[in-house]
């Protein structure tokens, strides 16, 4: 006698996310969870259960909840490297590159929550070794502000242009971590936030190239 194998019946909810819409569903409300004024990771139960489908559903479109998260993550860095390539088209000059390229970052980073979040996360970053589309789409945005660096100053060296967009990486994302936990709120409005990270960028773009390490 044959044995029959048996599989997680098939809610009518499970029915309604068909092509791929339940994958899309997953990642939308894990966005949300990583979205809001106290961000939490969800695990596949509860995704599960606020989109009222199985507890085997989501397993069907993701390994695991990293797999999931490394997902949302690879889509924030495309997403910003878009914003980033609009912003650098809109100046003619490297001071107005680098005035664009800092506020579509800033904006990015308070319009794009979820995804600015899932970028950073330790558990993405421990799960996206295996992942080279990951470390593909997380250079993106960091070598075209190299482009940019490099092109406005080519008396520098390749590990002077990567050190000064390092720094320059380093101030808008502690500006950013620092406003989202409401430190700057008693200080500044988004728009002064803005202002001086703009200046505080064309005062580090403008400086001396960094010594050239060995």
């Amino acid at each position: 006698m044959s044995k029959t194998t048996t599989h997680p019946p098939t809610t009518i909810r499970d029915e309604q996310y068909h092509h791929g819409d339940l994958r899309r569903a997953l990642m939308q409300v894990a966005l949300e969870a990583l979205s809001g004024p106290e961000p939490h990771v969800l695990s596949f139960r509860d995704l599960a259960r606020k989109l009222g489908v199985t507890t085997a559903a989501p397993y069907h479109h993701f390994k695991d909840r990293s797999e999931l998260l490394v997902t949302l993550a690879t889509e924030g860095f495309h997403l910003l490297f878009d914003s980033l390539s609009n912003a650098a088209a809109q100046g003619d000059t490297y001071p107005q590159k680098s005035t664009e390229l800092t506020l579509a970052y800033l904006h990015f980073a308070r319009t794009q929550v979820g995804y600015y979040r899932a970028m950073f996360l330790p558990e993405v970053r421990a799960a996206a070794d295996a992942k080279p589309e990951f470390k593909s789409a997380a250079n993106l945005g960091f070598n075209l502000v190299c482009n940019v660096i490099a092109e406005a100053n080519p008396e520098f060296s390749a590990p002077q242009v990567s050190e000064r967009a390092v720094s320059l990486w380093s101030l808008l994302h502690g500006m950013i971590v620092l406003s989202s936990s409401g430190i700057l709120k008693r200080r500044l409005s988004h728009q002064h936030e803005d202002r001086v990270a703009v200046e505080a960028v064309l005062r580090l773009l403008n400086t001396d190239p960094l010594p050239s390490t060995s």
